[in-house]
């Protein structure tokens, strides 16, 4: 009985010696280096790919500008018909916020205001002949008619 009761706490002895073995090699093994350079790579591909995205956003809003500009449609000529009020600036610091109008987003508000439109009401003054060298030179092939955004304009000018 006594050879049985130190059989057993060799054994207890031998398999806690192991588990501390294991334990420790277990915490104190080096990290796993292809983790981290894992990591930096997917960080270095997320920056290029947002890069990437700007760069496209960049590129698509030169080739808007080159192609609107390529129409060669200035405002003089836009201005052709009378009085279509367009300005050189917001004349009280304000302009509107066109992007309320349905099929005017960010890009095309600038292109706008580029033109010389920052109020509801020049919008709503428009003429067709105005409207179509304007949707012309925007490229639009009739989204000012269709949008109705003249009166949409004049609605919003009401309001305001």
């Amino acid at each position: 009985m006594v050879w049985l009761a130190t059989q057993m706490w060799v054994l207890l002895s031998l398999s806690l010696m192991l588990g501390l073995l294991i334990g420790w090699w277990i915490w104190h093994r080096p990290s796993n280096n292809t983790d981290v350079e894992a990591d930096k790579e997917l960080a270095k591909l997320r920056s290029r790919v947002e890069e990437s995205d700007a760069e496209k956003a960049k590129l698509r809003s030169q080739l808007l500008e080159y192609e609107t500009e390529t129409k060669g449609y200035t405002a003089d000529e836009i201005d052709s018909e009378p009085d279509p009020l367009f300005y050189e600036n917001a004349s009280d610091g304000r302009a509107d916020d066109l992007k309320e109008i349905k099929g005017i987003g960010p890009q095309l508000e600038k292109l706008l205001n580029d033109m010389g439109v920052y109020y509801y009401h020049q919008i709503a003054a428009w003429t067709d002949g105005q409207a179509a060298k304007i949707d012309d030179r925007l490229r639009f092939k009739g989204r000012i008619i269709r949008d109705n955004w003249r009166g949409q304009a004049s609605a919003l000018a009401s309001r305001h």
